[in-house]
């Protein structure tokens, strides 16, 4: 089996295991989930071209059926719903981490941290452009951001966190190999 699809079999399990924790937050039936940590941290240890491939995938099985979303869910409705535009940001977001990552190392604690909160921010203009389609700017404001930020920011220092923790044991594994 090919790097790649060990890697798209990975981000599609991961990304949806994560999904099936959720927490529904608002009236939007936008929930809480853990999968922007789980995309963040794949997107780290793969190029942008695996991680562009892998979430676009994503989005396309749980479009065609596919119970991939948060809660099990999937369909066209949830890619064009309140929460469709986190779900494309997911990509967006992801392929950023991919591509700066090469530039700024996994070494680095601080700098990994503040790229995933870059990434959230990118998730979250995303998410909030598509729901303002969807709702009034305040409504979406009120809706797709405040409920979810603090938590946000907490998913992205742990997505850091995680990424510096496991390059580190990664690094660990070679230098014993050696």
């Amino acid at each position: 089996m090919s790097k790649i699809k060990i890697l798209f079999s990975l981000i599609i399990i991961i990304t949806s295991s994560y999904g099936s924790f959720t927490i529904p937050i608002t009236e939007t039936g936008i929930p809480f989930t853990l999968q922007s940590l789980a995309v963040f941290v794949v997107a780290a240890f793969m190029n942008y071209r695996e991680t562009l491939i892998c979430l676009i995938a994503y989005l396309i099985l749980g479009a065609i059926g596919l119970p991939v979303f948060a809660n099990g869910s999937s369909g066209l409705s949830k890619l064009l719903g309140a929460s469709g535009g986190f779900l494309f940001g997911f990509v967006i977001a992801g392929t950023f981490i991919s591509i700066v990552i090469r530039k700024i190392g996994r070494d680095k604690l601080l700098p990994l941290i503040v790229l995933m909160v870059i990434a959230t921010i990118i998730l979250f203009v995303f998410g909030l452009l598509q729901l303002t389609i969807k709702l009034d700017g305040t409504k979406a404001i009120e809706y797709g951001l405040l409920p979810f930020w603090k938590m946000g920011l907490v998913k992205a220092v742990l997505a850091g966190g995680i990424v510096w923790g496991l390059s580190k044991l990664l690094s660990s594994f070679k230098s014993r190999s050696h």
